[in-house]
């Protein structure tokens, strides 16, 4: 009974964002559970375009859809051809992510807007297109993947602080829009990932970031696949609205 509420068989999804670590490692393991995945990238670039490929390949896919993340007509485009491709479309993940750390004085007009454009934006464009057609057919899971520093903030981020908590909020007031109408929206933000650009030294007693977190090490991208199959499922039919953070006890720490 336990394994069959995490059975996604005939469910169809869509992953936009699927180059990233975060992005491959969940398509994957909706794919595992059962689900028919469709992937995009989340910008037009050749190293997204790349890893969003691989990620197609190892989904046993012919192709990966490429799209600017940031363009809501692109994003229409995606969900419109992952419907008709699918026949429906019952989950949605959003993984677009850029990361900034400069000072606030330092953080140029057009930096800003691209930070939240692409951190922010570009979910608010997915969650108002794919939302309420998932509630016209009565039945959705979105899972938009943000990060810890959402929740809590970190000097130099404000940018990618102010993105990421928008993604929050955006998230709980669209999980209390849509919930009688049987779409979920939910959050998974993890902390530092291994493959995190400028991590440092992986020894938690040298690396700045890693004595913070209490289990003293980055997390894996095969610890947020399963979490998104959960939230994805029937098992969590009952959450909505909530953020769960994959960050190795760091938002517990003082």
């Amino acid at each position: 009974m336990a394994a069959e509420g995490f059975d996604l068989s005939g469910k169809k999804a869509l992953v936009i964002g699927a180059g990233s670590s975060a992005g491959r490692a969940i398509a994957l393991a909706l794919a595992e559970a059962g689900a028919d995945v469709a992937v995009t990238s989340a910008a037009r670039d050749d190293a997204d375009a790349a890893s969003t490929t691989e990620t197609a390949r190892l989904l046993g896919k012919a192709q990966a859809g490429q799209i600017d993340a940031t363009s809501s007509a692109d994003i229409r485009d995606a969900v419109a051809g992952a419907t008709s491709d699918l026949g429906r479309l019952d989950i949605l993940v959003t993984c677009a992510d850029l990361f900034l750390a400069k000072p606030v004085e330092e953080i140029s007009d057009a930096e800003w807007e691209r930070v939240l454009i692409t951190n922010l934006s570009s979910v608010f464009f997915a969650c108002r297109t794919a939302g309420p057609q998932m509630a016209r057919q009565g039945y959705g899971r979105i899972i938009n993947v943000a990060s810890g520093l959402g929740e809590r903030g970190l000097p130099n981020c404000s940018a990618y602080c102010a993105a990421k908590g928008g993604v929050l909020n955006m998230t709980r007031a669209l999980a209390q829009e849509w919930a009688a109408k049987g779409v979920t929206v939910n959050v998974i933000a993890p902390a530092w990932m291994e493959d995190t650009p400028g991590l440092g030294d992986p020894d938690p007693e040298s690396n700045r970031l890693l004595r913070f977190i209490p289990m003293r090490r980055a997390g894996r991208p095969d610890e947020i696949g399963p979490l998104a199959v959960y939230m994805a499922s029937e098992s969590a039919g009952y959450l909505t609205g909530r953020a769960i953070f994959v960050d190795g006890g760091l938002l517990a720490h003082l």
